[in-house]
């Protein structure tokens, strides 16, 4: 798995070396990819498992997302918050709480940072092509072997940290993203290993800007 590290980071810099002298996208702040992928789990509990995936990405600037993801299979499923703080962040700072004023404030901002816990860079290669290296801070996972979901010494729930590598083909609004991601929890340390491919739809709100990088 280190040597496909390795390959995925060797053609990420050769791509941005390339990106300079083609036309590329540009994503604007508001755009957003909407997806759905059939995904691998590669050593879960019970081994290899296929599973189902959801995922929201909005884009800040012309390179930088922060994304949500809902990844599900039996007795597994996978949460990066990422984005949903944003409305729960905003909804909190349309009340008025003259008892509390503080506190939800507080909260608010706290929720609308938790939206930066995941977060994609999109490294163009050309006009209709980018990367788009990832990391979600505080994904929460849950995690058994089948028909053993109460065992006291097993650790099936718990926050962990994601990075992956998506490859994101644009098809007009459509999109195609190949993805292979490394996970490990906070609590037993244990590396897992998910591949993918999502199709999505791109909102863009106009057409895509293809510019000099």
């Amino acid at each position: 798995m280190k040597k496909i590290a390795i390959v995925l980071l060797l053609i990420v810099g050769s791509s941005t070396i390339n990106a300079q002298d083609n036309k590329t996208i540009n994503h604007s702040p508001g755009q957003s990819i909407f997806s759905i992928s059939p995904s691998f789990l590669l050593n879960t509990p019970n081994g290899v498992q296929l599973a189902g995936g959801i995922k929201f990405q909005l884009f800040l600037g012309k390179r930088l997302s922060i994304d949500a993801d809902l990844v599900f299979s039996k007795d597994y499923f996978h949460l990066g918050p990422g984005i949903i703080g944003v409305p729960i962040g905003l909804w909190g700072l349309s009340f008025d709480d003259e008892e509390a004023p503080l506190q939800s404030f507080l909260f608010s901002v706290a929720a609308v940072a938790l939206s930066f816990e995941h977060l994609s860079y999109h490294i163009p290669v050309n006009d209709d092509l980018d990367i788009s290296p990832y990391v979600s801070l505080l994904r929460y996972k849950s995690s058994y072997e089948h028909k053993n979901l109460s065992d006291p010494d097993f650790i099936g729930q718990q926050l962990s940290f994601a990075s992956g590598v998506q490859i994101n083909k644009y098809y007009g609004k459509f999109v195609f993203s190949p993805y292979c991601e490394y996970n490990i929890g906070y609590k037993d340390l244990d590396s897992r290993f998910n591949i993918g491919i999502y199709s999505g739809i791109y909102f863009t709100g106009k057409k895509l800007s293809k510019n000099r990088f």
